[in-house]
C-alpha cells in the first residue's frame, strides 16, 4: 500500500483538509462527506496538500495518507467489502479494537490529580488564555486502556515513515497546550504514537508518552484546530466538522456543545479568510444530527451517518457559491 499521497495532476489550488473530532460517528460522518467530495467533484482527498486531523479526524487523516480511498473509508465505516489493500489495514487495526470496553463513568470517580505545575505556570504567564475545561482535562485520572498499542499497525503499514503533509493535533497533559505532530518544529513521533495521542480521551485511555512528555486527545484544545493552517501554503481550506452543526442553527439535543464548536471554528477560520484563503466548511445538517444521536461512540449508527452525510454534503457541494469556491479541486485527482 502506498505510504505517500497520490500526486495531483494540476498545480492549484493548494488544499488544506481539516478533519475534526467526533468519535466513531464522527469518523462515519467524515467518510460520508469525503465520499461526496470524491463522487460529486471527482476530487481525491488523498491529494490534499496538508491534512489536519484531530482525534477521530487524526485516524481518518492517517488512513488517507496511507492510501485508503474515500470509497474504502465509507465501506470501512459500515463493514462493507473493501479493496484488498484497505482490507489488510482494516484487519490489522480491527484486531486492536474488538476488546475495547464501553466507557464507564466510574472511571472518573478515581482520584484526580492536583493542578500540574506546568498548567499553573502557563496560566500565570497568559491568564487571558485560561480555559476551565482544558484545565480540568489535565487533572483527570489516567485511563485504564492502552490506545497506543492498538494503533501500532499504522507503523507497520507506513513502514515507519511519517506521511508527507499530515499534521495531527494532540494536547500536552501537563498544561493542556497544543502540539501539532508532523508540522516542522514539532516533537518527533511515530505515526502510531501521534494518532494514539490525538485520540487519547482523558480518563478513558492512558496518556501517550512521546519523548519526556505525556499527551492526550487533541480535542482538549479544539475539536478542529483549523487555525494551525494560518501560515501554511494553501489556497483553499475544506473543514469537515462532525461536532458542529450547519449554520450554527439546526436543533440537536447537544445544541450547546455544537454551537460552541461552531463558534470556535469560526474564530479559527477568520484569520485564514483575512489572509485571502478560500474556506469551505461542511457541518452536519438536521438529518445527519438525527442519525448521529448523542453517543459519539455508537458503532451501530455508522451506516445511517455515512448515508446521511453523503446526501447532506452533496447538497452543500451543489450550492452555487460553494461550488465556485471548490472550483478546480477536481483537476487535482489522480489514480491512487
Amino acid at each position: 500500500m502506498p505510504t505517500t499521497r497520490p500526486r495531483p495532476s494540476a498545480p492549484s489550488p493548494r488544499v488544506g483538509l481539516v478533519l475534526g473530532a467526533g468519535g466513531v460517528v464522527g469518523q462515519a460522518y467524515e467518510a460520508g462527506v469525503l465520499l461526496a467530495l470524491a463522487t460529486d467533484l471527482g476530487w481525491d482527498p488523498r491529494t490534499a496538500d496538508v491534512i489536519v486531523g484531530t482525534s477521530a479526524g487524526a485516524l481518518t487523516g492517517a488512513l488517507l495518507r496511507l492510501g485508503v480511498a474515500a470509497e474504502d473509508l465509507s465501506a470501512w465505516a459500515i463493514d462493507a467489502p473493501l479493496s484488498a489493500d484497505a482490507r489488510h489495514l482494516h484487519d490489522a487495526l480491527d484486531d486492536g479494537r474488538r476488546d475495547l470496553p464501553a466507557f464507564a463513568w466510574s472511571d472518573l470517580l478515581r482520584a484526580w490529580r492536583p493542578p500540574p505545575p506546568a498548567l499553573l505556570a502557563r496560566t500565570l504567564r497568559r491568564p487571558w488564555r485560561f480555559r476551565t475545561a482544558v484545565a480540568a482535562m489535565t487533572m483527570m485520572p489516567g485511563g485504564r486502556h492502552d490506545i497506543e498499542e492498538r494503533c501500532g499497525p499504522l507503523d507497520d503499514i507506513g513502514e515507519d515513515e511519517w506521511p508527507e503533509g499530515l499534521w495531527l493535533c494532540a494536547a500536552r497533559r501537563d498544561d493542556g497546550g497544543r502540539v501539532v505532530f508532523g508540522r516542522p518544529g514539532s516533537p518527533p513521533a511515530r505515526l502510531s504514537q501521534a494518532v494514539a495521542a490525538s485520540c487519547g480521551i482523558p480518563g478513558f485511555f492512558r496518556p501517550v508518552r512521546i519523548g519526556d512528555r505525556e499527551y492526550v486527545d487533541g480535542g482538549v484544545h479544539s475539536g478542529t484546530n483549523a487555525d494551525v493552517l494560518v501560515r501554511a501554503d494553501v489556497d483553499l481550506v475544506i473543514a469537515v466538522v462532525p461536532m458542529s452543526l450547519a449554520g450554527g442553527r439546526a436543533w440537536a439535543p447537544d445544541l450547546a456543545m455544537r454551537r460552541a464548536a461552531h463558534r470556535r471554528l469560526e474564530r479559527e477560520l477568520r484569520p485564514l479568510r483575512a489572509r485571502g484563503v478560500t474556506v469551505v466548511r461542511i457541518e452536519p445538517g438536521a438529518d445527519v444530527l438525527r442519525a448521529m444521536g448523542l453517543n459519539l461512540m455508537a458503532e451501530d449508527r455508522a451506516a445511517r451517518v455515512v448515508q446521511a452525510a453523503l446526501f447532506d454534503a452533496g447538497s452543500r457541494i451543489a450550492d452555487p457559491v460553494v461550488r465556485e469556491r471548490l472550483a478546480g479541486v477536481g483537476d487535482r485527482s489522480s489514480a491512487a
